[in-house]
Parts: C-alpha cells; structure tokens; sequence
C-alpha cells in the first residue's frame, strides 16, 4: 500500500496568488510578517522523471501573516533551468541526483568551467532587502517579495572560486556580513570560507583549505570566532565526474575514514586544524559557541550517508523506510588539547533543528525544535513494530532540563519548524525576553483533507493555536525564512 503522504510528492501546476486561507483558532495579534518557503513543485521533466526529492524544479510559497489574517502564493522560479526545461523538455544541467544529457567533451569542458544549475529551490537569503532563491551552486535567483516574479539569476564575479556553496549560510548579526562556505573542484580541490555585506553579492575570502577528496556538505557551525565543518566519510570521486553520473553519485562512502572536524579562525584566516570523531553524515547544523577554552558543537548526525538513498523520490513514494532522522549530538572541541568530546544529548529520528536564532545564534541555548516521528518518542514498551514513513511529528526540546514536548496529530505531516519571536531583541543575543517566547510555524500535509495547512503553535507550551487551510496540497518543502514586518532582520534561520 502507498503511503498517504505521497500526495506530498507529486507535481503541481497552479500558481495561487495572495489567497485568503481560512482559520481556525486564533493567530496571535502581534504576528505581522512574511514566510517565505522554498522547495520542489516539480519532479518531471518532459518523459524523464527526476530521480531524488532534492532535484525537483524550485517553487516559491508565501505567507503572509498580518491582523489575524493568513494569505497565501506559489509561483515557480523562472530561473534559467525552468526555462530551459520549459522550452526543450529536458534538463540543461546536471541537479543533485538527475543527470542532464551531455557529451564526454561536454563533461570534459565543465569540469574546466563547469556551467552550474540556477534551479534554486532549497532556501531564501536576502541582498540587502531583496529576497533571493538560493541552492547549492553560487547561483542566486532574486524574486518579487509580493508577487514572487522572477528578477534576475545573479552570478558572483568576485574572484571567489567556489562551483559549490553550502544551502544554509549563517548571518553575523554584530557584523553585518552573511557567511558561508563552498567546495571549489579541480586540479586543487579546496574547501573555501567566504563572506559578504549584508547590503551586497560581492563576496570576500576568508580561508581555502586544500583538500585531496573533498566531502559533501550542506551546513556548518559558526562561532564568534571559528566556522565549524563536519567532514564525513562521503567524499567525491573526481574521475566519476566525467562518467555522465549524477553529481551525488559522484561520492562514495569511505569506511577507512573517520569523520573530522574542520575548524578555520574566520577573522585571521588561519585553518586550526582536523579533529577525528566517529564516522557520520551531517545534514543540518544546530548551533554553535564558544565555552572557555572548548568548542561546542550541535549538530543531527547519521550513522551513514543511507539517509540519501533514502530520500530518493521511488523509496519515499514506497514508504517502506526508516523515517529520515538523525540523533541530536553534542561536540565539545579543546583547541589547545586537540580532543573531542562526543555526546548524544537526544536520540532521534531528528531532522529540521531549529532555534531562536536571533537570540542564541553562536551563544549557549536551550530550546530546540525539530521534526521528529511520533514512534520515536514513546517508552520501550509500547514499540510494536519499526516506524516507517516520514517524520510525522514536531518535538520540543529543553537541553537543560531533558524534556521533550511533542506535537502530533494522525494524517498530518509537518515540515520544517520556524521560531518567530514574539520580541525580537534589540541587539542579537540580548535575553529581552524568555528564549521561547513566540511561536513556531510549520508547512504541514493532512492527507485525512488531502491539503496543506499552515500550523502556528505556541512555542512555550508547544500546543496549537491556529492553522490555516491553504488552497491545496503543496509539495513537501525544504527550507525558509521569517521577516517581520517592521524590521531590517536579515535571518530568522540558518
């Protein structure tokens, strides 16, 4: 039997405009602002059915909160990809897990000047005030904040050589400047540390750290003073490149290696070095800070990179896989020692962390929220059988107390979970008021209606106060961002 959620895994092909959802409950009077999301809403290209979750054509939604009311759109991105697909009915470049049609001297050529897909369809950055799709090429797509038009693609022409950048850059709120990293390919592989003004996509380097075999990334940690790689076992085969193979097809996991971290100095531009921890693949990173002498880490670690296979458009429409999460793990790093200390502070499955970023973002906290399944959180006991599926609940956690809050409800999937403070601090990591004082938003499918609903909890309690019925069932979506309405706040999320 399929799974009801794969309602969740199909194209759409209406475009809604500033829709009035009905509610039910009551949104909180001072929420007035705009989230912004971004995902697949296409997993089709002429005849050729795209092969992984992460490959489908990017779609914006919108959300506009404001007096108690909730409007919704969706609009494609009109990147350079969806035009190209559009008009000829197959891909121009290669996505993560879908192969586009080429030649060897085609692939011979690109890895010289390899030409980088624009399909921007993992989260949402700002230059300036003006929002931009962003994914793991350089590429960003600049879009209308009230229609979701399409602008432009912008293409850095920086001097800064990266053909890959990691899908969730930090923002240093005392300083202004977006932060990110890249992995540059070619006859010098290197990792590369960047940053930029908030105000512009003119990037300055900060460090290249030569690597023989790079790794894959999607996030990192960011302190005061260091950014933070976890390098796993899965490292690129650069020969695989020119074999007409996917590019995540292009990594194999490495059992002789352990995982490191990777520790660069960002303000003196100096790689500290690699601490080896016990192997495993890291999608997300929670939060990071500095402890003394110590380096504390949070991450959502995976035994393996299966977990890839796993969100694979075939086995997620299947079902029969274990739901998508990691375990919450802690890492205290002594510089001056070179050791590492490895603790689970909570089991999973775990995926979608999420914190008062503004707040806590590079300082010690205590609120986590993630989506999780229901399974996962019951006593021993009452295990019958494996939970199997996607992650169907959403968890609070206390680190410093150990308890855990969960919110479920049968039918419904939720993504992932976005803080809104109810009073944004002045200045970033001022406690003007208790750490989980707001709300969480969260994009969630009820297959019982066979629709999408926009569910807003309150993030003390973590009961629900409203949801909004969105006009139909919106493909499950990766990631986004929260602006307030009367505020310049570059980043409400990593």
């Amino acid at each position: 039997m399929m799974p009801a959620y794969r309602i969740g895994l199909e194209s759409i092909s209406r475009e809604y405009d500033r829709i009035e959802c009905p509610l039910e409950g009551e949104v909180p009077p001072w929420l007035s602002g705009t989230l912004f999301r971004n995902g697949p809403g296409r997993f089709a290209v002429g005849d050729q059915d795209l092969t992984h979750w992460f490959d489908g054509l990017a779609m914006l939604r919108r959300f506009r909160i404001e007096s108690g009311t909730v409007t919704v759109s969706n609009r494609f991105l009109r990147s350079t990809e969806y035009t190209h697909v559009t008009e000829k009915q197959q891909l121009r470049c290669d996505q993560f897990a879908t192969s586009a049609p080429s030649s060897i001297v085609g692939r011979l050529r690109g890895l010289v000047d390899p030409e980088l897909t624009d399909n921007a369809s993992i989260s949402i950055d700002r230059i300036g005030t003006d929002p931009v799709a962003i994914t793991e090429t350089p590429k960003a797509v600049g879009f209308d904040p009230e229609t979701l038009e399409t602008t432009e693609t912008i293409s850095p022409n920086d001097g800064v050589s990266t053909t890959g950048s990691l899908g969730h850059p930090h923002y240093d709120f005392d300083r202004e400047t977006v932060v990110n990293m890249g992995v540059r390919f070619g006859r010098q592989n290197a990792y590369v540390l960047f940053e930029r003004s908030a105000e512009s996509a003119i990037r300055r380097p900060i460090a290249s750290l030569p690597v023989d075999r790079p790794a894959y990334f999607h996030s990192f940690g960011l302190t005061d003073q260091f950014a933070i790689l976890l390098e796993s076992p899965l490292r690129l085969n650069p020969l695989s490149l020119l074999s007409g193979r996917s590019f995540i097809d292009s990594y194999s996991w490495d059992n002789d290696r352990k995982s490191n971290l990777v520790v660069v100095d960002r303000h003196a531009g100096e790689h500290i070095g690699r601490f080896p921890v016990t192997p495993c693949f890291v999608f997300h990173h929670v939060n990071a800070f500095e402890h003394g002498d110590e380096i504390v880490v949070d991450l959502i670690a995976f035994e393996d990179d299966s977990v890839i296979d796993s969100l694979s458009l075939g086995q997620l429409r299947e079902g029969d896989i274990p739901p998508p999460g990691g375990d919450l793990r802690r890492y205290r790093l002594s510089v001056s020692t070179e050791t590492v200390d490895e603790e689970t502070l909570l089991s999973g499955p775990l995926e979608f962390p999420a914190v008062n970023y503004r707040q806590v973002s590079t300082r010690p906290y205590q609120h986590l929220y993630a989506a999780t399944h229901s399974e996962g959180h019951q006593p021993e006991s009452n295990h019958t059988t494996q939970p199997t599926g996607l992650l169907n609940a959403l968890v609070k956690f206390d680190l410093d107390t150990g308890s855990k809050t969960l919110w479920s409800e049968p039918g419904v999937y939720p993504g992932e979970p976005v803080f809104v403070a109810r009073n944004p601090p002045n200045t970033p990591g001022a406690a003007d008021s208790p750490e989980d004082d707001g709300v969480v938003l969260s994009v969630a499918l009820d297959t019982d209606a066979e629709q999408s609903v926009l569910v807003v909890l309150d993030a003390a309690s973590f009961s629900e106060l409203a949801r909004a019925e969105l006009p139909t069932v919106f493909p499950f979506g990766f990631h986004g961002q929260w602006y307030p309405s009367e505020s310049r706040f570059h980043r409400s999320m990593p």
